[in-house]
């Protein structure tokens, strides 16, 4: 999950692109919902922070 910049465009021949199992699409966004929740918790934890 190196790809924080969605705003980055890449262009891939169609024989550079692998489709995943759908074991391994379970697993990729499961990683990122579990890393954007820790990056809500850290905000939340600067908000507090900055409140108090």
């Amino acid at each position: 999950m190196s790809r924080k910049n969605s705003d980055e465009l890449f262009h891939f021949e169609e024989n550079q692109i692998q489709t995943l199992s759908p074991q391994e699409l379970v697993s990729q966004i499961t990683a990122e919902i579990e890393f954007y929740q820790y990056q809500t918790a850290i905000f939340q934890q600067q908000l507090s922070a900055n409140n108090a």
